[in-house]
């Protein structure tokens, strides 16, 4: 990357952040969870089982404790942190994906209904998603760690890496167990209120979507094509917020022109306020 760029994405970074900080918005619900369970690390304290603050944290360990630099900030710093990096996220996957996306694209994503919804609460799906930049043998331990919005990444790691991709994935799921001990169990046990809240999108779909997931996962496969693994993910869980759909979102705007993107982004905005307006 030339310097001159590096210093306009900095400068525009640091303006991110403290336009976030002034803005009237106190920070993510979500974050704050996020947060909660980064100090509950630093405190040696159990991660399931109770709430962390107004929710369970339902992550593995290990993304709790690399949120531990934002976590021990000030909340709304963190938060604003937080924001900032995730409108880069989103950013830079478009172009990894759109090398050339144009002005019209990059607004469509920044104002859509998924990267709302990471701003207002403080979701880290923007983030993690760009975990594709990470070798392919990262992408299981990646897809571990939100399987709403990765899993299918999983699918694409190439079979020469599959024995790399098992060890690492292996040595960070033991290291885990090792630090927190059977986490897994204690993350299947605790309460699953998400399932059934009112902005779980599949409420009541599941598992009526699975079949379209497992189509998207597949033609990823076999096409070579992570946006695909990525548009697919969401479809094979049980749960979903609206800001597990940004990657497929950002897949969906690289398959589309500048006006079938627009008219997908005005019916999306249409529903919300419809569903808003009938409750």
């Amino acid at each position: 990357m030339p310097t001159s760029n590096l210093f306009v994405g900095v400068a525009v970074f640091f303006i991110l952040v403290i336009a976030f900080l002034v803005s009237p918005w106190p920070g993510g619900d979500d974050w704050e969870t996020f947060r909660g369970a980064a100090q509950r690390v630093i405190a040696g304290d159990s991660l399931y089982g109770t709430r962390v603050t107004h929710a369970y944290y339902s992550n593995p360990p290990w993304l709790a404790a690399l949120l531990l630099p934002l976590g021990l900030m000030p909340f709304k710093l963190g938060w604003a942190i937080l924001s900032a990096f995730s409108l880069g996220a989103a950013l830079l996957l478009l172009h990894r994906w759109q090398p050339r996306a144009g002005v019209v694209k990059p607004l469509l994503i920044l104002l859509s209904p998924p990267m709302v919804y990471i701003l207002m609460h403080g979701q880290i799906d923007a983030l993690l998603i760009s975990g594709v930049w990470l070798p392919t043998q990262y992408w299981a331990i990646v897809a571990l760690t939100k399987p709403q919005i990765a899993i299918g990444l999983i699918a694409g790691v190439p079979r020469q890496h599959w024995l790399r991709a098992s060890i690492l994935t292996g040595l960070v799921v033991g290291l885990s167990l090792l630090l927190w001990g059977n986490w897994v169990e204690e993350l299947l046990h605790q309460p699953s209120p998400f399932v059934s809240a009112g902005h779980n999108l599949w409420k009541y779909l599941w598992p009526y979507q699975i079949p379209a997931g497992v189509a998207l996962v597949l033609l990823g496969m076999s096409r070579k094509d992570e946006r695909l693994l990525i548009a697919g993910s969401p479809l094979l869980s049980p749960y979903a917020a609206t800001s597990s759909l940004i990657g497929p979102w950002i897949a969906a705007i690289t398959y589309l022109s500048n006006q079938q993107a627009a008219l997908v982004f005005l019916s999306w905005w249409g529903a919300v306020f419809y569903r808003g307006l009938v409750g």
